[in-house]
């Protein structure tokens, strides 16, 4: 058998770390929709019935930041190769 190579390793800091941030998208869809809320004057049960709507904003949110450090990770790498080709 070939020697097996360890990508990544995942830490309990990075799993707290994503929760947090998962948190934080939590937060801010329960917020857009207290505004909305206010905003349209609809009754604050909604707060409690929307929170299907709410918990799938709260996982688009955080999707898209995921997708976002994605492709900051990809143009850094990409730039550190460019970089180190132009030194030769």
């Amino acid at each position: 058998m070939g020697k097996s190579k360890v990508i990544a390793t995942i830490t309990v800091a990075d799993i707290i770390r994503e929760g947090v941030v998962f948190g934080v998208c939590l937060l801010v869809a329960i917020a857009m929709n207290a505004y909305s809320i206010v905003h349209y004057q609809t009754e604050w049960i909604e707060l409690y019935t929307e929170l299907g709507f709410v918990a799938t904003l709260a996982v688009i949110l955080y999707a898209a930041r995921c997708v976002a450090k994605a492709l900051i990770l990809v143009v850094w790498k990409f730039a550190k190769r460019l970089r180190h080709k132009m030194k030769r």
